[in-house]
């Protein structure tokens, strides 16, 4: 039995996605980074704490993400992701380096919503 770190996370995309393609041409990856605003209780106060997570999108759903940032960006766009908490291995210093991901596969599930206009922002 496996046990994984199931993530559901609703935030705002900070840039537009970068992708990686097989050697066929085909979208196999796109990754972006998502703001995500938490409220917080101190004392009788309610304040606002921001964090960022990085979405790993793979299989046809990296596909989905390019059509949507093709037809209007994704930079700003409210992002619903449900997916498995992993380490993305990259390669920096002479080193290998992990860093933390949500992997949102064809098991998981992303959706694109609404598009801020310039008067939202």
């Amino acid at each position: 039995m496996f046990d994984y770190a199931t993530v559901h996370a609703l935030g705002r995309a900070t840039n537009d996605a970068t992708f990686s393609r097989s050697e066929d041409g085909r979208i196999v990856k796109a990754v972006f980074t998502i703001a995500c605003n938490i409220p917080i209780q101190r004392n009788d106060e309610k304040i606002t704490k921001t964090i960022y997570r990085r979405v790993m999108v793979i299989g046809s759903y990296a596909t989905y993400v390019q059509k949507c940032q093709d037809e209007d960006g994704i930079k700003g766009r409210l992002i619903n992701v449900v997916g498995i908490m992993d380490d993305e291995k990259y390669y920096e210093d002479g080193q290998d380096q992990y860093r933390e991901v949500i992997r949102v596969s064809p098991s998981g599930f992303i959706k694109i919503m609404d598009r801020r206009t310039r008067r939202d922002v």
